[in-house]
């Protein structure tokens, strides 16, 4: 039976992360990944946060494939899915530092960058082994966390387990952490990987106009065009519990909708893009604070904890804050001899205080915005055409004074609408915010409502 200090099971940025900063204390380190080499068993791409590449100085040096995306759109479609309204906005002065100004991410494969981090774990000294399937762990009387077991019945004693193994994570049930997810906490995401080359894409687009997209229909939940070194993913994701439910189509009829749209057939016809891959897989999207990330011997990091964003489940960055928050817990606990679950209560702690933390005081107000917006296809029968009204006041068709007068009058016939997306999505975000000004207004705005309602005014019903 070999033995470790510190066991990671999965080789994604959480457990190489992990795996890094345990070799650095000086901890005896061995890093499981199933596939056959790292990245192999991820979805084909994902978006690297300007705050990585601030975080951690290391990811600046990698040299692989990839894209800064420089713009953001929002495509708005009507019922027959035609485009009625767009925007596309840049990287905000506001930023902190200087990738927040220039990038909102740099899109890469999973393949590749999960490669990169392994490779940074192995060269500070962890041991990986890779092909390897963890299937159970071992506990002692106490019902302590004190190793795992792999597919080949081999025993692997650590002082401290770290499960990076992803959204459907074996080794916290086996831990007995968590059962299952809640359906309002996990999401299906299914996407189509198309490829095109690098060189037609930098002709049709070219490197300073990098954009990903996000569509919004009465007919499909909100999805995405993400670009990618070798072509684009187009792909969407709703919650369990609506699928579960009945909510809508099936995943795959919407994923279809969406590729034969007219908008997305005219930018992958541009492209010459050629269907490559279907993904789908399972992500945490939570409206809560995470739970049980924690036990006797045992830490959950990335997706197996639940720290992906709530409001658009973005989770690589929380993945490599909380693998690096685990290892240097691990090395304290194991210094001071109480890898205990009171011991290891100092990982709740400390990435309740870290970004993570941060990121989740608002976790309720940002997934419902999500949800009764982006997920939710109906809303935007109603949003599209006010959206589309905004510049009508410019328009030729009358003199312009009476186009805005029209204009005013359409939004205050849907002023009920309006007040209504205030109160349920914006005042709760600006109540979190703690501004008094904008709290103040909302509350005379639902109050001047109530009234009208009292009057006989009749509200937009819901659905």
């Amino acid at each position: 039976m070999s033995r470790y200090d510190v066991v990671v099971v999965g080789a994604g940025p959480g457990g190489s992360l992990a795996a890094k900063t345990a070799s650095e204390l000086g901890l005896k380190t061995v890093l499981f990944e199933r596939g056959k080499k790292p990245g192999d068993k991820s979805s084909s791409g994902c978006g690297l946060a300007p705050r990585i590449f601030r975080d951690f100085d290391f990811v600046r040096e990698m040299d692989i494939p990839g894209l800064k995306i420089k713009y953001q759109s929002l495509h708005m479609l009507d019922e027959n899915l035609e485009e009625r309204f767009m925007m596309r906005w840049s990287p905000s002065d506001l930023g902190e530092y200087a990738e927040a100004r220039e990038y909102f991410q740099v899109d890469v494969y999973r393949r590749d960058f999960d490669r990169f981090l392994a490779n940074l774990a192995s060269e500070a000294g962890a041991e990986l082994r890779t092909g390897t399937l963890v299937e159970d762990v071992l506990k002692d009387s106490e019902g302590r966390v004190r190793g795992v077991v792999t597919d080949q019945g081999e025993k692997v004693e650590g002082e401290v387990t770290i499960a990076a193994d992803g959204a459907v994570s074996l080794i916290s049930y086996k831990a007995g952490l968590r059962d299952k997810w809640k359906p309002d906490e996990i999401t299906l995401i299914v996407d189509c990987d198309f490829q095109a080359s690098k060189k037609r894409i930098d002709e049709i687009i070219g490197p300073e106009e990098y954009c990903n997209h996000v569509y919004v229909s009465p007919l499909f939940p909100a999805p995405y065009v993400a670009m990618m070194p070798e072509g684009f993913h187009v792909g969407y994701g709703q919650w369990i519990g609506r699928f579960a439910s009945g909510y809508g189509e099936r995943p795959y009829e919407y994923l279809r909708r969406v590729i034969s749209s007219k908008p997305l057939k005219r930018f992958i016809d541009r492209l010459d893009a050629k269907p490559r891959e279907f993904h789908a897989h399972l992500l945490p999207w939570m409206p809560r604070l995470p739970a049980h990330t924690y036990g006797g011997g045992i830490m959950l990091v990335g997706d197996a904890a639940g720290f992906a964003c709530p409001l658009e489940a973005e989770g690589i960055h929380y993945a490599m804050v909380s693998g690096k928050i685990a290892a240097e817990v691990a090395a304290e606990t194991i210094s001071s001899g109480d890898t205990s679950a009171d011991g290891l209560k100092l990982y709740e702690e400390r990435w309740k205080k870290s970004v993570i933390g941060e990121e989740f005081s608002a976790a309720k107000e940002w997934a419902e915005l999500w949800a009764g917006i982006f997920f939710d296809p109906k809303q935007w029968s109603i949003i599209t055409p006010l959206a589309n009204n905004i510049m009508f006041w410019a328009s030729w068709s009358n003199p312009h004074i009476k186009n805005l007068q029209r204009q005013i009058s359409k939004y205050k016939e849907n002023a009920p609408f309006l007040l209504e997306f205030v109160k349920s999505y914006l005042y709760p975000l600006l109540r979190k915010s703690n501004f008094p000004l904008f709290r103040s207004l909302l509350k005379l705005g639902w109050m001047w409502l109530r009234t009208k309602k009292r009057k006989g005014i009749e509200l937009i019903p819901e659905g």
